[in-house]
């Protein structure tokens, strides 16, 4: 989707792309356009009847910002990570591409700049000592291959005024072809500072408190490997606030809460198909997942077995 070629900072002025796409259980609009060399708007209007996978691939590792004007959607942005976007939410992710597989009844509307490792570079080289984060590590393409860099918040005011204008944004002429871009090149520079922010808060603002509540939380998963927790569960459990929940147990543990429960039940099943007492389904059942190819790939990413070969193992 995005070139590899060397950074050119003209505007191309490239007309924009479309794309409609309906079926059962999935409904997309998509307006993409290219505003430099490197740097893309993608607009999406997405509606998916799930749990059920939609994924945009990326022709090469892009740096992908961007922010939930509607609704929500639930992102896989690694094998064992998911995320809840929703309205008024930034986000930042490097990735090959986006995989949603869910939203909400009405679907989620969402604006998105997926810049090129050439883009980001040539943004962290016009300032030295920027402190952005994200730049020097998706620049970095040994380490942009190996790290998670995801990272989100919700966007204060000036973003969130920025937001408004470019989801109301044309491209019909000069104007307002190059208003788009201005606005765009100011949110992603609102959102770069606003990231760099988050990571001090994140590093800075934790404390026994905090501890206590996620320790309260992660005990509970670890207790009831069954349970359907909601994110409303886990912060009566700890009794903290999400935003605060989102980024203490991300600091404490590396991963999201989801993406704990998620091996928590692994290691719960691998238990329990260890004790060779029931089925693979019944295992995945007391697990909480009720598709088996879902339980299946869920079970191989964090035992590196499918989990009818590993039953047959442990029987051996």
């Amino acid at each position: 989707m995005l070139p590899t070629d060397d950074m050119d900072m003209r505007c191309p002025f490239h007309q924009p792309q479309a794309l409609n796409w309906q079926e059962d259980a999935v409904q997309l609009d998509a307006r993409r356009i290219p505003l430099k060399i490197g740097l893309d708007h993608l607009s999406l209007n997405l509606k998916i009847d799930g749990p059920l996978p939609v994924q945009f691939e990326f022709l090469e590792r892009t740096l992908v910002l961007g922010f939930v004007i509607s609704g929500w959607a639930k992102l896989h942005h690694t094998a064992d990570n998911v995320e809840k976007l929703e309205s008024g939410q930034w986000y930042q992710l490097s990735s090959n591409g986006l995989h949603f597989d869910r939203t909400s009844n009405k679907g989620v509307a969402l604006e998105i700049f997926l810049c090129s490792g050439q883009f980001a570079k040539t943004l962290g080289e016009l300032e030295q000592d920027h402190g952005l984060k994200a730049l020097d590590e998706f620049s970095n393409k040994e380490i942009s291959d190996t790290i998670d860099t995801f990272s989100s918040g919700m966007m204060k005011s000036t973003a969130l005024s920025l937001s408004q204008l470019i989801a109301k944004s044309s491209s019909g002429s000069i104007k307002e072809r190059l208003q788009l871009e201005a606005n765009a090149l100011i949110w992603i520079a609102e959102i770069l500072s606003q990231s760099a922010d988050a990571n001090q808060v994140a590093v800075a603002g934790i404390n026994a408190n905090d501890r206590e509540a996620i320790k309260k939380i992660t005990n509970a998963m670890e207790q009831n490997p069954s349970k359907e927790f909601t994110m409303d569960d886990l912060c009566r459990i700890g009794g903290i606030n999400e935003h605060k929940l989102k980024s203490a147990f991300k600091y404490i543990h590396g991963k999201t809460t989801f993406s704990y429960l998620r091996e928590v039940r692994m290691d719960y099943a691998a238990q329990l198909l260890r004790e060779d007492r029931l089925s693979v389904i019944q295992v995945a059942n007391e697990v909480s997942y009720s598709n088996a190819s879902h339980f299946a790939k869920a079970f191989k990413n964090r035992h590196k077995l499918l989990p009818k070969a590993y039953q047959c193992l442990y029987r051996l």
